[in-house]
């Protein structure tokens, strides 16, 4: 019998879509959901021995990621909140991906109640991802319900359950989750904090190349929406954000790059 699942839900958005008039531009971001959707379901079927799943739903300015544990794990097994930090960091990416192009992004992760099969989606988790997106998330980035938030950040912000071979290859820890004092959100530059270079398909992501990108559209954008301090408030937060981002790999670590395929 049908029923809902508990899973991460996960609504991204492009911030000022309805602004973007050039076919090109509005192609560009059909094609760039498109190919997300491939890339997370090879990325996917590249870790077959995982507890979890994961669907991916692309739009015309937005997206939907869900994920899930497949359907024979125990509950001993199951641990949600590196569920959803998985979740976190893998739609990460995604934003990252846009970000290089020039897009800035908004979204909302939530956990609870989906129901999901071929035809689409529906379920309280659905609603609130893209109610915190819609209402909460009122800077440009992915932002966590603040429980499960919470449970994110203390339990990536722990060192008991880390490496320290690996965390002591950087003089400051990269981490996914960030918290403000008020929300918590992620961190899209993370991958790209910890190694020299992002390598998607053609795309070779670099931390300081992804920045420039952004900060000259956003110069752009404080020009355009100066008499509109909603949108100036907004671009100036991410600006300075943006410049706060370094790649935190220590000096005298090998460079080294992280991939994904598009398929």
């Amino acid at each position: 019998m049908s029923s809902y699942k508990k899973m991460v839900s996960i609504f991204i958005d492009i911030v000022g879509y309805q602004n973007i008039t050039d076919f090109n531009k509005k192609h560009e971001l059909h094609r760039l959901f498109h190919e997300e959707v491939i890339i997370h379901k090879k990325r996917q079927e590249e870790i077959p021995h995982v507890i979890y799943d994961r669907k991916v739903f692309g739009f015309s300015d937005c997206a939907y990621f869900f994920f899930y544990y497949k359907d024979d794990i125990e509950d001993g097994r199951k641990n949600n909140t590196n569920l959803i930090y998985i979740a976190a960091y893998n739609v990460s990416l995604t934003i990252l991906r846009l970000m290089s192009k020039g897009y800035l992004v908004r979204g909302g992760i939530s956990f609870g109640d989906v129901f999901l099969d071929e035809l689409g989606f529906f379920g309280p988790a659905v609603e609130r991802a893209y109610e915190i997106e819609s209402k909460e998330a009122d800077m440009p980035r992915l932002q966590f319900d603040l429980s499960i938030g919470k449970d994110v950040f203390e339990w990536e912000h722990t060192t008991d359950n880390k490496n320290l071979e690996l965390l002591n290859m950087f003089h400051e820890t990269p981490f996914v989750s960030e918290f403000n004092g008020e929300s918590y959100f992620v961190n899209p530059f993370n991958v790209l904090q910890r190694s020299t270079e992002y390598i998607i398909g053609k795309d070779i992501l670099k931390i300081e190349q992804v920045k420039s990108t952004l900060l000259s559209k956003i110069e752009e954008d404080l020009t355009t929406y100066s008499k509109i301090p909603k949108i100036v408030k907004k671009l100036e937060w991410m600006q300075n954000y943006l410049l706060s981002k370094k790649l935190l790999l220590r000096t005298d670590i090998a460079p080294f790059s992280v991939s994904s395929t598009i398929g």
